[in-house]
């Protein structure tokens, strides 16, 4: 087996928490304005609408794969001979029980604790989102880097690369098989994979962080330290490549799949939004590194809202749809606000939790540092 060389000199990149900021703000600005936009503003075919959808689209896809790529590229530097004596690996089983815990905790109505008492039951609580989809997909990585990192960094990329590949087949696959999977688990078990309470599943978001996360090992061992830049070229051409064939490209994949499966030939189902969104995503990582080495831009505040995209997700969740104590803004605005009134509400709601995101590091910093002070006086 080849041995891993020794890694370079690994900080974090200031891009990479760009686009988490990016991320979680297109998620705010998207979650708000499809609460409070009216319905009778819902127009498809009419082109802000349509371009809304799209942009809204890019979130969640730019937030699975960053996540992946930042999370592989702290790791797979990583020369401690025992895979859980390797500290990101064991910051990263912490943060996948942390986002596995806020993740239900998020889905609990306490509002519905009196109905619950007298034997009622609230199917949301079962359901499987964005946190614990990300949590699981911490777990696989880890996973991988453990049985692969010996292997190489080209192995280690291969097989993230492999398994978002295979995760997007399974997608492909399961959008054509009738009722939950497996059929006769229980219902958060199936919600991972197929049921209706299947709001962000296995397959095929975690595609997107595997692809991520296989960006993330080629460019630690690529050179990216302080004295060599990180190239937007290759982010730029093969963005390119895959935003105008990415589309093709998953029904072609679809096809032969379900052939090789021998699916009939009708009914048919073919999502199409999975290269092609990994490329519009590589664009905007190559427009930000491109800025990033042309400018080299103060974005301090970007870079802090991006550092903390876990309390503004938790937070926005709480605020706007009432996680926990069942009232959020949603009770009051639901579909009620024009365009102009939702977009700038989504401009106010973004800018809100910018400015909060600027206080969790101190806060956090001040709060560490008031515990020494109380356990040196114990």
């Amino acid at each position: 087996m080849q041995a891993i060389p020794a890694p370079v000199s690994a900080f974090r990149l200031r891009f990479i928490d760009m686009a988490r900021a990016v991320a979680i703000l297109l998620m705010l600005e998207g979650h708000f304005i499809d609460v409070t936009l009216a319905t009778e503003w819902r127009v498809p075919g009419h082109l802000p609408y349509e371009l809304w959808l799209r942009l809204r689209g890019m979130a969640a896809p730019m937030f699975f794969t960053v996540t992946g790529l930042i999370f592989t590229y702290l790791l797979s530097g990583a020369r401690e001979p025992g895979l859980l004596r390797v500290k990101r690996v064991r910051r990263g089983l912490l943060r996948a029980a942390e986002l596995m815990f806020w993740g239900y905790l998020l889905q609990v109505n306490l509002r519905h604790l009196p109905a619950m008492l007298r034997g009622g039951h609230d199917p949301w609580l079962s359901a499987f989102h964005v946190l614990q989809c990300i949590a699981v997909g911490l777990l696989v990585l880890i996973g991988v880097f453990g049985l692969v990192r010996k292997a190489g960094p080209w192995a280690l990329a291969g097989s993230y690369f492999a398994l978002g590949l295979a995760i997007f087949l399974l997608a492909m696959a399961l959008a054509n098989h009738a009722g939950p999977v497996p059929a006769d688990a229980p219902p958060w078990l199936q919600n991972s994979i197929k049921a209706a309470g299947s709001t962000f599943p296995l397959a095929p978001w975690l595609g997107f962080t595997f692809y991520g996360a296989a960006i993330g090992v080629l460019l630690r061992w690529h050179g990216a330290d302080r004295e060599r830049q990180v190239a937007a070229s290759p982010f730029f051409a093969i963005g390119a490549f895959l935003a105008v064939l990415g589309w093709p490209l998953d029904r072609l994949l679809g096809e032969r799949l379900l052939d090789l499966i021998g699916h009939p030939e009708s009914p048919r189902v073919l999502p199409a939004a999975f290269h092609g969104r990994v490329g519009e995503i590589l664009l905007v990582l190559g427009f930000l590194v491109w800025l990033e080495n042309r400018f080299r831009p103060s974005a301090g505040w970007l870079e802090t809202i991006g550092r903390n995209t876990f309390p503004i997700y938790v937070s926005h969740v709480v605020i706007l749809y009432g996680g926990i104590f069942g009232i959020g803004l949603d009770r009051w605005l639901q579909h009620s606000l024009n365009p102009w009134q939702a977009g700038i509400g989504a401009v106010l709601f973004c800018a809100f939790f910018g400015f909060c995101a600027q206080w969790v590091e101190p806060f956090a910093r001040n709060w560490r540092e008031w515990g020494y002070r109380l356990r040196g006086r114990g």
